[in-house]
């Protein structure tokens, strides 16, 4: 994931988001409730920083003010810890057994904590909170056989988080417009694409292939950058109704089009801190996941995860990722 906005950190596979059971078999999809339902917390944490895939520490990242050379990778303002938290609240429909529609919400906040040299914000930090871009997508099914199922699902993001977030930083007084790490929207129409495999035989175990394809700018001049990820999980059957899992994921995200310049200064070095760069934004992303899902009745489930960043090159020097967890309450088909 690299270092993300809150927008991209509520971007969840359109397989979380829906929480499909697609594994059901059609008779008894037919004899359940053609609607599912599903809550999806997540929380991440961003520390310490990369400069591509080496480590870098936050005192040669913060400027040290004068008597020391300024450049493109120090600044006067750090972010040391990113604290990102998601609710999304997911809706679908099986129109029939090859077609389903979804709807989801996110919820957002985010917290930042900052060291700078600036007198009186040696140490502060700044919030914002809100609802994000609403993901409205259709899934259809492609292949069925008796062992494998493919699906492909294609959507559009609708810009209805806010990207007019304020709050008071160093380089004012008062509130001034906030980074791109603390704006609860992209500002423009997307939309995601995915391709998702379930193998329905001996061994229980999905593949995905997805994409967030951005499109033009939004109100302020810029746009977030395109991601593609593959991902594959492999689930044990524990028991008839526990199934813990372990997944792997690949995830490319490009760096942020064009510049917000409301968070920029005049002068040689117009970059305060390095969550205003735009071009420190994006990366290449491998992760290990682990959790465990929990059929608990006939019509829900309960699913716990942590993963956590094995690889990380991003374009810095950026916050890089420490973990992420999530739990997921689902009422199935």
């Amino acid at each position: 994931m690299a270092q993300s906005t809150p927008s991209e950190f509520a971007e969840l596979s359109l397989n979380e988001l829906f929480e499909m059971d697609i594994a059901d078999d059609t008779a008894k999809a037919v004899a359940g409730s053609p609607w599912t339902f599903a809550y999806n917390f997540k929380f991440a944490e961003f520390r310490g920083y990369l400069d591509g895939d080496a480590k870098r520490a936050d005192s040669e990242v913060l400027w040290q003010g004068q008597g020391t050379q300024r450049s493109d990778e120090n600044f006067p303002i750090l972010p040391t810890v990113i604290d990102q938290q998601v609710h999304v609240f997911s809706m679908g429909y099986r129109i029939n057994a090859d077609w389903r529609v979804h709807a989801s919400m996110p919820y957002i906040t985010q917290s930042t904590d900052h060291i700078s040299i600036v007198p009186d914000y040696d140490h502060f930090t700044i919030d914002s909170d809100g609802s994000g871009d609403a993901v409205l997508s259709v899934s259809h099914r492609l292949i069925a056989t008796s062992e494998d199922i493919w699906w492909f699902t294609a959507g559009v993001s609708l810009p209805t988080g806010s990207i007019d977030e304020k709050g008071d930083t160093p380089r004012d007084v008062g509130n001034q417009q906030l980074p791109y790490t603390m704006q609860l929207g992209s500002g423009t129409y997307d939309f995601p694409v995915e391709f998702s495999y379930q193998s329905m035989g001996k061994h229980d175990f999905s593949l995905s292939m997805s994409a967030m394809i951005r499109t033009g700018k939004n109100d302020r001049d810029y746009r977030l950058g395109n991601s593609y990820s593959l991902s594959g999980t492999y689930r044990f059957n524990a028991t008839a109704n526990i199934k813990p899992f372990l997944g792997l994921a690949y995830q490319y995200r490009s760096a942020i089009h064009g510049q917000d310049d409301e968070i920029t200064l005049a002068g040689a070095f117009p970059y305060p801190a390095s969550i205003t760069n735009p071009r420190l934004y994006g990366g290449k992303k491998v992760s290990a996941e682990m959790g465990v899902r929990w059929k608990f009745s006939e019509t829900y489930a309960l699913s716990v995860s942590f993963s956590k960043p094995i690889y990380q090159n991003l374009n810095g020097p950026q916050p890089k990722e420490n973990f992420q967890s999530g739990i997921t309450l689902s009422r199935l088909m």
